[in-house]
């Protein structure tokens, strides 16, 4: 009983801390002679009426031979197929209370389509089982692929930000990405590199 408890005690420290969550990536380019550092997060609705979406954010900073610091976030969000069509003019960066109109460079969006069969056993007359295909069930998705580009003074603010929000209308809805604790962490560590 004692070891289990201090196995579930070490494992919620060990999560809390963060190390079995996403790491920063540093790697060099030499195809492209840069430095280029790397987080991935992944986010879900996270409010009790907002609009249901799935978030995968890859932060890039690159810095090139002539020390050239650049800053990309490519975001792709995926949606119920049904869902309204992300607002391009209603983008918007909190960064703790301030509202920055969020500069997107690229946006494309597509449908996705998954099917899985649905699957039982049945008994044959000589007592075996065999499994056959009873239905089907189909998903559509829609996702977003958008591309934004942070600048200096963005940078700077968000190093010293308590919480950062992406912001996305669609339709009477929207959808509230809060970028805070260990991403928020990580995400300045990405910066700091």
């Amino acid at each position: 009983m004692k070891k289990i408890i201090v196995i579930s005690v070490l494992s919620f420290i060990l999560l809390s801390c963060g190390i079995f969550s996403n790491s920063v990536f540093v790697e060099n380019d030499k195809v492209m002679d840069s430095k280029r550092v790397i987080y991935e997060a992944y986010f879900t609705n996270n409010k009790r009426y907002e609009q249901s979406y799935s978030q995968n954010i890859t932060f890039l900073k690159e810095i090139d031979r002539n020390h050239k610091i650049t800053y990309s976030v490519y975001d792709v969000i995926t949606l119920p197929s049904e869902s309204f069509d992300i607002d391009p003019d209603k983008l918007y960066l909190i960064i703790d209370e301030e509202i920055l109109p969020l500069q997107t460079t690229f946006n494309k969006q597509f449908n996705n389509r998954n099917i899985t069969e649905k699957k039982s056993e049945i008994m044959k007359s000589d007592s075996t089982k065999v499994s056959v295909v009873t239905g089907y069930d189909v998903v559509n998705k829609k996702s977003v692929q958008m591309t934004h580009v942070f600048d200096n003074q963005t940078i700077n603010k968000i190093r010293r930000a308590s919480i950062v929000n992406l912001r996305y209308y669609l339709g009477a809805s929207y959808i509230n990405t809060e970028i805070k604790g260990g991403n928020l962490r990580k995400l300045k560590a990405l910066i700091n590199k």
